[in-house]
C-alpha cells in the first residue's frame, strides 16, 4: 500500500556524471516495494515548485529498512532534489505496477522448472537489459533475482553512451551475475547498442527478458522479443503530474492480446508493461 510520509535521508552520491543516488531510511517502503515500482517526490519548495518527480527504486535492504534512488538530473525539479544531501524528504510511495517474478521461483519453495517438467525441458536464459539510467530500477529486481533458483541463469546486459556512464556493473557483478556491457562510442565492452547484444542473446534459449531504458532501445528490444517469440516486459518512462492516475497526463498505448488498442497510465498501469502489449 502506498503512504504519503517523510523519509531522513541517510546516504548520498554520484555514481556518475549527472547521476545521483540518494539512500533514504524507511521502513514501510522498503517493506511494500516490489522491483519496477517508483517513488512520487517532492523535490522543492511547497507552494514553489508544485509538481513531485517520479524516481524509480534503485535498491532495497528490508532489513534495515533503507531505499535507494538513482536518477539522473533532466531538469529543474530533479536538479533540486540533487542538492539534498541531509534532512527529510516528502515522499509518496512505493506507487506502480511492477516487475513480474513469476520466471524466477524461490528456492525454498518451489522445484525447478526442469524437475516440474520431469527434465525433459531444461529452462533458458532469463536476460536483464538496461540502458543509460534505465539501470537504476533494474538493480532492485537483481537484488530479488539473486534470491530465486533462477538466479544462474539470470544474465545481465547493460549499455551506455560512454563508459564513465556505466551504472551498476560492480553491483551487479557483486551479486553473482554475469555482466556483458557495451558503449556507443566503444569505450568499453562491446562497441555499440545494449540491444545488439540482446539480439545475440535471444539466438540461443531465452524463456524471459525484462528491460528498462530509453524509448528508442524499448522499441527495439520489444520488436527483437515478437520476432523470437520471447516474452518479457519493459518499464517505460513518461512525464506525471499526480502519480496515483487521476490527472491521465502520462498515459501509453497498448495493445493487449486479441484485443483492440486502448490507452493506459503508466502511472499505475505501469510503468512495467508486457513488451508484447506495448504499441509503439
Amino acid at each position: 500500500m502506498s503512504q504519503l510520509m517523510q523519509a531522513e535521508i541517510t546516504g548520498h552520491s554520484s555514481p556518475a556524471s549527472g547521476v545521483y543516488m540518494i539512500e533514504l531510511f524507511s521502513p514501510e517502503v522498503a517493506a511494500g516495494a516490489r522491483p519496477g515500482q517508483f517513488l512520487h517526490i517532492r523535490c522543492g519548495e511547497p507552494g514553489v515548485h508544485l509538481l513531485r518527480r517520479p524516481i524509480s527504486i534503485h535498491a532495497v535492504n528490508r532489513n534495515a529498512g533503507l531505499v535507494r534512488i538513482m536518477f539522473q538530473v533532466a531538469g529543474r525539479g530533479t536538479a533540486l532534489l540533487a542538492q539534498k544531501q541531509d534532512g527529510l524528504l516528502d515522499i509518496m510511495g512505493p506507487l506502480g505496477h511492477g516487475f513480474t517474478l513469476n520466471q524466477a521461483r524461490h528456492k525454498d519453495k518451489n522445484p525447478t522448472l526442469a524437475e516440474s517438467s520431469g527434465g525433459r525441458d531444461q529452462p533458458g536464459s532469463i536476460i536483464v537489459a538496461g540502458g543509460g539510467i534505465g539501470a537504476a530500477p533494474l538493480f532492485f529486481l537483481l537484488q530479488e533475482l539473486a534470491a530465486t533458483e533462477a538466479a544462474p541463469r539470470v544474465k545481465v546486459l547493460l549499455g551506455a553512451a560512454r563508459a564513465a556512464l556505466l551504472l551498476t556493473v560492480e553491483q551487479a557483478v557483486a551479486l553473482g551475475f554475469g555482466v556483458q556491457i557495451a558503449t556507443d562510442d566503444g569505450s568499453a565492452g562491446f562497441p555499440g547498442l545494449v540491444t545488439y547484444l540482446l539480439a545475440e542473446e535471444l539466438r540461443h534459449k531465452t524463456d524471459f527478458v525484462y528491460a528498462c531504458g530509453p524509448a528508442p532501445m524499448l522499441r527495439t528490444v520489444c520488436t527483437l522479443l515478437e520476432r523470437a517469440g520471447t516474452p518479457g516486459e519493459v518499464s517505460l518512462e513518461e512525464r506525471m503530474a499526480c502519480g496515483v492516475g487521476a490527472c491521465l497526463s502520462c498515459v501509453c498505448r497498448v495493445r493487449p492480446a486479441g484485443g483492440s488498442e486502448l490507452h493506459q497510465r503508466v502511472c499505475v498501469d505501469g510503468p512495467v508493461f508486457s513488451a508484447a502489449e506495448v504499441a509503439w
